[in-house]
């Protein structure tokens, strides 16, 4: 078996990647502690959901009394984001020679840092090699995550509330700078437009729902804009 893609993936994930999902996971760490969980439930919460959003939503839910029935529910659909980018990489690593139980191990990496970094360099890999990358990128990523996470726990007593708060920002922002990077096609360009405008509008609008609105009018009005291309 090659392992060069792997590697390559690895060091693709090192850098700003695994800091900038890393200081999230910190500061989500230091969350828990707060919130009087214990240092193994910490590493679970990482270990088997990666996914940020979903995982904060999990804290809230059980400290405010739900269930498990009302967890599921909650994380599942915070968590549903994560479907279409799923839908979207795994043709781009199919391979014949890979085993199918594989991909379920794939689809658990599966994550915005993840996605974001991997379609930015995807076309540029061997189709027959994209497997081992985005194995080498996105599980580089989740075990980075399970220890800033713990580090976030052991240590949360020791960084001050302020710099918590700011260490929160630091991987939207890098989301923001990724997703310009990656505004190589008119159709990307005129979503990102259209969202900018409609966002705020709709959120006045209907508060709760303006935002995934926002971006599914965008989205659907360029598919059907751009459908014959």
């Amino acid at each position: 078996m090659n392992t060069n893609y792997y590697i390559k993936g690895f060091s693709d994930a090192c850098g700003v990647p695994i800091i900038g999902l890393g200081l999230s996971m910190f500061t989500f760490g230091a969350y828990l502690n707060s919130s009087n969980f214990n240092l193994f439930q910490s590493f679970l919460s990482t270990f088997f959901a990666f996914a940020l959003p979903g995982q904060f939503v999990m804290v809230e839910t059980v400290l405010s009394g739900g269930n498990l029935l009302n967890i599921f529910f909650a994380v599942l659909f915070t968590n549903a984001r994560l479907f279409p980018m799923t839908m979207h990489i795994m043709p781009t690593v199919k391979n014949k020679k890979i085993q199918p139980w594989k991909y379920f191990i794939l689809c658990h990496f599966i994550a915005v840092t993840a996605w974001i970094n991997y379609i930015s360099i995807y076309k540029k890999i061997n189709f027959s090699s994209r497997y081992q990358y985005f194995f080498g990128l996105a599980g580089s990523l989740w075990i980075s995550s399970v220890i800033f996470t713990m580090l976030g726990f052991i240590f949360s007593s020791i960084v001050s509330y302020k710099l918590l708060i700011i260490l929160v920002f630091f991987n939207p922002m890098y989301f923001l700078i990724m997703t310009l990077k990656n505004l190589v096609t008119k159709q990307l360009v005129i979503i990102f437009i259209l969202s900018i405008i409609l966002t705020p509008l709709l959120y006045f609008l209907i508060n709760d729902w303006g935002v995934m609105i926002a971006g599914l009018i965008s989205g659907t009005l360029v598919f059907f804009i751009f459908r014959k291309n």
